[in-house]
């Protein structure tokens, strides 16, 4: 299978961002990755030279090489001495990520997904913060309760806590209909690598049977996740309570 062998032009390869905190290598390696995930290079596909890629970007050929590495460490391109960077079949990890979201789950269910927040705050993490983010103590975060619908039926209780270190204006998002992940993938490029998911059955309380209309001491699954970027720093961890006669949480590993 041949493909097409990329200018750096053709790519619209634009400087990377000096006072961004996030460092130039990831940048690189983002943008990439999201050529690749939207199909603007396929499969098969030569990038530009590592010399064509620096000057692009005007950064070092050792950051190249660092962006490039990480990528090819995914499986999602080769680099072959005297052919250079081709790309592989991708695995679709970014879209594996935004279908863990509360609303695309909703939206395979068949109902419309949006939120109604209860509470948001910025907040510094402290000995009162979940514990997948304690080492993370003195920094800047986003408290953020959201009671979760499909249609105008309450399915859920969202309790969740954001590192902002990389979007500190994280707070200035509609989170009413927006996604967390989406947002944080999309619009700030955070590279999440990990999300730990643990799952259990618990009776609703009377706070949580108000909101959801549900039974007193009905059943609720009990949902708590944590995200960890690529460098295996926590970001957001989250403590659910979901309707059980409403509410199917899944997880795909196909990615």
């Amino acid at each position: 299978m041949t493909g097409h062998q990329f200018s750096a032009e053709e790519l619209g390869i634009l400087p990377v961002d000096e006072t961004s905190p996030i460092p130039l290598y990831q940048q690189i390696r983002i943008e990439l990755f999201g050529m690749i995930q939207s199909e603007k290079i396929k499969q098969a596909d030569t990038l530009p030279a590592e010399n064509d890629l620096a000057q692009a970007y005007q950064v070092s050929r050792q950051t190249i090489r660092q962006a490039l590495g990480l990528l090819a460490s995914e499986n999602l391109v080769e680099r072959t001495p005297g052919r250079g960077t081709t790309v592989c079949s991708g695995r679709n990890r970014l879209h594996f990520f935004l279908d863990q979201s509360f609303g695309q789950q909703i939206i395979e269910l068949g109902l419309k997904p949006h939120s109604e927040v209860l509470r948001i705050k910025v907040i510094t993490i402290d000995g009162m913060a979940p514990n997948s983010l304690l080492t993370k103590r003195g920094a800047r975060a986003l408290e953020l309760i959201r009671l979760r619908y499909g249609d105008d039926f309450p399915i859920g209780v969202q309790y969740t806590t954001v590192i902002t270190e990389l979007c500190p204006d994280l707070h200035t998002h509609d989170f009413n209909n927006g996604s967390l992940y989406d947002i944080l993938i999309n619009h700030y490029k955070l590279p999440i690598a990990r999300i730990d998911h643990a799952v259990s059955a618990i009776q609703s309380d009377e706070w949580h049977t108000n909101l959801l209309k549900v039974p007193d001491h009905g059943p609720l699954l009990h949902v708590k996740t944590t995200a960890y970027l690529e460098n295996n720093e926590p970001i957001e961890a989250s403590t659910s309570y979901y309707r059980a006669d409403r509410y199917e949480f899944s997880i795909r590993k196909d990615y």
